[in-house]
């Protein structure tokens, strides 16, 4: 065992049924554009048109949103070459964005942002006269405060109580810094705690936005690497959008589209993550981000009656506010990105999304999922692999392990499964055999049924009874402990970086492949 191991995520409970068979290159129903290597990608930006004038607005906005954020820009850093180079005609965008958490959130957070610049690193290395450049989009128009005001700690919960309603990057961090104090006091004293703890205190100011203590916190973390933040929340991005905007809106492409695409995916077996409405814009007004919608064929102010017009929409440009859809709509307009990299559900609400891109003339993105890893302590490993159990096999259900972990102590004397395995294929040889004997009484034949079928219930039961004797062998109850804690719950979700400083340079996804990953660690 080495330090770090891969397994394609396909081959994990860390992605969903339809983004799994997408990732297999399987029929969904739907147009599969499966990218499978770089050079796909690099094909991507030979097509890509994106003008002049639209890369000079995207680098003059981006210098305004590093200054207006206080962060300053060294004109020898990664980050203002990166800028710069998105002048060119042959440096396009490889982005990923995500809800801006407090503290960093969740681990995936990160994970999110390290699989980005592996992709990156791995595209530059080609030499193939075009660069990317690493984009995070911050999520800052999102209103759901309650999903991002929070951070775990020792199984306790700490929130962030800021008035709800308004677009997250919007609010001030008045009493985040009140937070960090209460957070410190209970997390341990080390020294990566006293960094992080730190870290943080620098960046959450209470007169500083949302959005801009989170651009210069990832800033500081990886702006080496190049990374580029943008806020979406921006009147001349969303200028830059307005047409689209309109002809949505007139046109009702994506309720027409992304439904019907939706309706072929459910027929295929799958459960759509999104459906779209009429409108799928909201409006951002006296500090509330309120939803649109259609009433007696007119665009109403959520569930009143205040009508919005067309044109007062398009005066007031930077008041809209893309919905989960049309966000994607929104991005590939403004970025010269050719590479989307997002989560399972993430994929599953833009694959449906392809119609309505060609219908607009946008180019659609590659699609890949983030990298997901998994961490655990030199202990809790040898728990199991002394016995031979490999980690990837504890992804399998109790009764599985229970079978695979008889086999691995050499248990094969009271091995249940064993000896009701040997009783079916008895049951099935006896079948064979009185057919041969051209013995055709259905009576037989229906005792036989019968029996096999109570076979099943048996073994169903049987498996529940020493499932529970097992979890009286200490060895087994430890394993299934680490299984339940590691890899039932998703420790990249249930697991912060508050409490695991070591997430933001501990990983190193170094993997050539465009394939995504789970990356399994050892520490200390």
């Amino acid at each position: 065992m080495t330090k770090n191991e891969f397994i394609p995520i396909t081959e994990t409970p860390y992605v969903s049924e339809l983004a799994k068979d997408y990732l297999l290159g399987k029929d969904i129903g739907i147009n599969n554009p499966l990218v499978t290597d770089y050079e796909g990608i690099f094909k991507l930006a030979k097509s890509k048109n994106f003008s002049l004038e639209n890369r000079n607005i995207l680098v003059e906005v981006l210098l305004n949103q590093y200054k207006k954020d206080s962060v300053e820009l060294n004109e020898n850093s990664q980050v203002y070459r990166n800028i710069l180079d998105l002048k060119e005609s042959s440096t396009f965008s490889f982005t990923t964005g995500q809800q801006i958490h407090i503290f960093l959130g969740p681990l995936f957070f990160i994970y999110k942002i390290q699989s980005l610049l592996r992709h990156v690193k791995n595209f530059n290395a080609s030499n193939n006269g075009i660069k990317a450049v690493p984009v995070f989009w911050m999520a800052s128009e999102d209103h759901d405060l309650n999903e991002i005001n929070y951070i775990k700690l020792y199984g306790e919960t700490h929130t962030w109580e800021a008035e709800a309603g308004n677009a997250v990057g919007r609010i001030l961090c008045k009493g985040l810094p009140e937070l960090i104090d209460k957070i410190e006091e209970r997390a341990d004293k080390t020294a990566e705690n006293i960094k992080l703890f730190k870290l943080f205190r620098s960046h959450y100011k209470s007169d500083r936005t949302l959005a801009a203590a989170t651009r210069s916190l990832l800033n500081e973390i990886f702006g080496e690497e190049g990374l580029l933040i943008v806020d979406p929340d921006d009147k001349r991005l969303k200028q830059s959008f307005a047409e689209i905007s309109k002809r949505e809106i007139e046109e009702k492409i994506l309720f027409n589209n992304y439904n019907e695409q939706n309706s072929i995916i459910k027929k295929h077996g799958f459960e759509p993550r999104v459906n779209a409405q009429e409108i799928n814009f909201f409006w951002l007004e006296n500090s509330k981000r309120i939803k649109l919608k259609i009433k007696n064929s007119k665009i109403v102010k959520g569930d009143s009656d205040e009508e919005l017009t067309l044109e007062i929409i398009l005066q007031h440009i930077d008041k809209l506010s893309p919905n989960v859809i049309t966000r994607p709509l929104y991005q590939e307009t403004i970025l010269p990105n050719i590479l989307y990299l997002g989560g399972g559900a993430e994929l599953e609400y833009w694959l449906p999304l392809q119609e309505t891109f060609q219908k607009l003339g946008i180019q659609f993105p590659a699609l890949i999922q983030r990298d997901s890893v998994l961490y655990i302590s030199n202990k809790n490993f040898d728990s199991f692999n002394k016995i031979g159990l490999k980690w990837w096999q504890l992804f399998q259900d109790e009764k599985k392990l229970v079978d695979l972990y008889n086999e691995l102590i050499k248990d094969d004397s009271h091995n249940i499964s064993n000896i009701l395995n040997s009783i079916q294929s008895s049951i099935e040889h006896l079948s064979e055999t009185l057919k041969v004997k051209e013995i055709k009484s259905g009576l037989i034949f229906k005792e036989i049924s019968d029996i096999q079928k109570g076979m099943i219930r048996l073994s169903n039961q049987l498996s529940d009874e020493e499932l529970k004797t097992k979890a009286k062998d200490p060895v087994f109850a430890r394993i299934i402990k680490i299984k339940e804690k590691l890899f039932d719950k998703k420790q990249e979700r249930n697991d912060f970086v508050v409490g695991n400083y070591f997430v933001l340079h501990h990983f190193n996804l170094e993997f050539e492949k465009i394939e995504p990953v789970l990356n399994f660690n050892l520490v200390d």
